[in-house]
């Protein structure tokens, strides 16, 4: 009788394990590629007098951008009824990296994984273009296309505006200029 328990006992935990061991291997159509690149900023020079060449070619010449999120989604039109698939934000030397199965894949920026709402970035200063505000958020703001390879090389760069504090388009600043 103990014989056949301690059998009966060993069979269930074999199984068991065969079971957690199939589960656990991904099937070959799971195959995953790298997807990297770099983001980075430029900031024009907002001043009054004109400063010398060196701080305008400063201002012009490409920086990490340290920090910037970034959202993937299936599919190339940005909607509410969007799949996320995953975030990614650039580190201190503005790269980034991360890993997808095959597909076509639309990065978009922060702004447009929210409800379309322009109203939420004015302020007395700036205002939203609403028409343009809804055209972007729609557009993303990559289309990525992964076949059988890995995705190098990726450049993003935003150029930033003068008084303005986000990275959106459509956003237009009516406030005062320095002297």
């Amino acid at each position: 009788m103990k014989i056949i328990f301690i059998f009966i006992f060993l069979s269930f935990i074999g199984c068991g394990a065969s079971k957690k061991n199939s589960a656990d291997k991904k099937p070959s159509s799971a195959k995953t590629f790298t997807v990297s690149g770099k983001v980075m900023q430029t900031f024009p020079y907002c001043g009054g007098a004109r400063p010398p060449d060196e701080i305008l070619e400063a201002a012009r010449t490409p920086r990490a951008y340290s920090g910037k999120k970034f959202y993937v989604m299936k599919g190339d039109t940005n909607s509410e009824k969007r799949e996320i698939v995953l975030g990614f934000q650039s580190d201190t030397s503005g790269k980034f990296s991360f890993q997808l199965a095959p597909g076509t894949y639309s990065i978009i920026q922060e702004f447009q994984t929210k409800p379309l709402s322009p109203g939420e970035y004015e302020s007395e200063t700036v205002k939203a273009n609403k028409e343009c505000f809804g055209e972007a958020w729609k557009k993303p703001y990559y289309l990525l296309e992964i076949k059988n390879a890995d995705v190098k090389d990726l450049y993003f760069e935003f150029n930033h505006r003068c008084f303005l504090p986000h990275d959106i388009p459509c956003l237009q600043y009516l406030g005062p200029y320095p002297p």
